[in-house]
């Protein structure tokens, strides 16, 4: 059904239809100036605030860092007493456990005729000695042969030489130590039958005391002799002590380098087989003592912190951990007075403008 309009109506709403729309078009480009919003005003309302970090300021301090080597106690000499020829043991004079002074004897052996043979051997080099005498008195007058007085002194030597023999058995029934110490160990029996080169003791020298451990590659160049160290016990007792010794090469399995330190130890109150440690300090370095949660790590993987620089803006400063104490970590390569990010780390990156507070 067709709907007929009068030609003016036709106009009129041509008219309506059209004005409609340049309003249209005119709201959206030509608004009032109260309902637009200025370019630098949006800007800042699309940029996100800044990220809050918390900081404290580094204070370094002069820091000899540690270098703790486990060990154990050992005796500063340690000699094993033996029998130097066969023979049966007569006497023990002293008892296992006893502190003796050098020389002391520990055993005598049964004397099976060596005191004899000493006295024969003493009396064959007197007749050769006269007769000796004899051929040179004859021999400067001229009435003996000259070959009669080198047959003679001949002899004397043989004499002499029978002689020293018979005074070495004689002192092989003495069994005495070349130092001063204590008694460890006497593993034989009075009346006990011994062969050459039996242990019949063993002395420990334990003043000063000896302990020993094992230093790796990485750590042999922070270890100099006669430098100062500390020894701590299992008992808790610390002693002061110094480097006595640096083994200058590896140990074939396990590349690690012996070292010795050695203190004072009266009344040999410290006995040997302890476990216990080795520190040994190294020259001072410029350090600062911070929380063991500000260690961050670099895409590379480096070990380090964050710090807020001029401008407020994150750096990542690489750091080397000295020590590991119960207060925090000690730390070097932080300048003194840096303002290191100690909260909100984890959140930002090197380059990165934040709003930093002071820490307490």
């Amino acid at each position: 059904m067709k709907v007929h309009l009068p030609a003016g109506a036709n106009r009129v709403v041509a008219v309506a239809v059209l004005a409609a729309m340049g309003a249209w078009i005119a709201l959206g480009h030509f608004g009032t100036p109260g309902s637009r919003v200025p370019a630098a005003r949006a800007a800042e309302t699309v940029a996100p605030p800044l990220r809050r970090v918390g900081v404290i300021r580094a204070e370094a301090k002069a820091y000899a860092r540690l270098l703790v080597v486990s060990g154990r106690t050992e005796a500063n000499k340690t000699v094993s007493v033996t029998a130097r020829g066969p023979g049966i043991v007569e006497d023990l004079p002293v008892a296992k456990g006893s502190e003796v002074p050098a020389d002391t004897v520990i055993a005598r052996l049964a004397d099976e005729g060596r005191l004899a043979a000493l006295k024969q051997a003493e009396a064959l080099y007197a007749q050769r000695s006269a007769e000796w005498e004899a051929a040179s008195r004859l021999s400067a007058t001229g009435a003996g042969p000259r070959l009669n007085l080198v047959s003679s002194k001949a002899a004397v030597d043989a004499a002499a030489a029978a002689l020293e023999m018979a005074r070495v058995e004689v002192d092989k029934k003495r069994l005495a130590t070349p130092i001063a110490g204590i008694v460890d160990q006497i593993p034989v029996e009075r009346g006990q039958a011994v062969a050459e080169g039996r242990l019949i003791a063993t002395v420990l020298a334990l003043d000063p005391i000896v302990v020993a451990g094992e230093v790796s590659e990485r750590a042999i160049g922070r270890v100099e002799l006669g430098r100062p160290a500390e020894i701590r016990l299992v008992s808790g007792k610390t002693v002061s002590a110094k480097v006595s010794y640096v083994s200058r090469a590896a140990a074939e399995k396990t590349r690690t380098y012996r070292v010795e330190v050695e203190a004072a130890n009266p009344g040999n109150a410290i006995a040997a087989g302890l476990t216990a440690e080795i520190v040994l300090p190294s020259d001072p370095l410029p350090a600062v003592r911070l929380p063991r949660s500000v260690l961050s790590l670099a895409d590379d993987g480096a070990i380090g912190v964050r710090t807020v620089e001029a401008g407020d803006v994150v750096a990542f400063r690489k750091v080397e951990i000295l020590d590991d104490t119960p207060d925090g970590l000690w730390l070097a390569g932080i300048a003194d007075g840096a303002r290191v990010i100690v909260a909100g780390q984890e959140f930002v990156q090197a380059g990165e403008k934040v709003a930093a507070e002071n820490v307490e």
